[in-house]
């Protein structure tokens, strides 16, 4: 049943991707690219390549997202002359969705970054995750450090290797106890038959409550702050 719930959240976001106009500023149309990785499988990504002096930005997105949630920062770095590797992760939008779920190790898909930053010819970069995505730049600071100069983790921390040994109930009794409510608690319904077809059913309630609106940036000076 997750899987049904992955592929509807990835139809309801690939459908509005269709719907964007092809040159989507920041982004530019002539700069997005798709990769067939060592494992087969195709991503989709955008590259803008550094001025020199300049170092390159790797932003990987988390659940459920695109590429598109790093407009912010595209928009601010790429007119600053940073480089910049902005991929689909796997599973989301114009990047391959595999059926079976060992696909979506984190081990396999941190290969599959490193196969896009060996194309690009970029050896070093400074990497971001956010939400999931910080789950596979924690990996790859793991598997492949000699690639990175230094890494930011938004929304979730460093996820260590042994994050998930503890069994998945016993995760959330933890949860609740330190938190007051379970942090994982959302995969039950993931799980249960027909979650699939009420997200694709309600979409702009289930998109209201996993992303916030984007709020008005306040100046520093509000906060006395200069």
């Amino acid at each position: 049943m997750l899987l049904k719930v992955f592929a509807a959240l990835s139809f309801a976001l690939a459908s509005l991707a269709t719907s964007l106009p092809a040159d989507l500023p920041p982004f530019k149309s002539s700069l997005f690219k798709d990769l067939n990785v060592t494992r087969g499988l195709v991503y989709h990504y955008y590259a803008s390549p550094a001025n020199a002096g300049k170092p390159t930005l790797v932003f990987l997105h988390g659940f459920p997202s695109t590429f598109y949630d790093w407009r912010h920062q595209v928009s601010f770095f790429q007119d600053k002359g940073y480089g910049l590797i902005v991929p689909d992760m796997l599973g989301y939008v114009g990047t391959a969705k595999p059926l079976d779920p060992e696909a979506y190790a984190s081990s396999l898909i941190s290969k599959d970054i490193i196969d896009i930053l060996d194309a690009e010819g970029v050896q070093q970069s400074i990497l971001i995750g956010h939400d999931w995505g910080a789950k596979i730049a924690s990996r790859l600071a793991n598997y492949f450090p000699q690639y990175f100069s230094s890494y930011a983790f938004l929304a979730v921390g460093y996820v260590a290797p042994d994050t998930f040994a503890l069994p998945y109930q016993e995760q959330n009794n933890a949860s609740r106890a330190v938190l007051g409510y379970e942090d994982f608690g959302y995969w039950d319904f993931f799980s249960t038959e027909g979650a699939d077809q009420i997200i694709l059913d309600n979409l702009d309630s289930f998109f209201d409550i996993f992303v916030p609106k984007d709020t008005v940036q306040r100046p520093c000076t509000s906060w006395g702050i200069e």
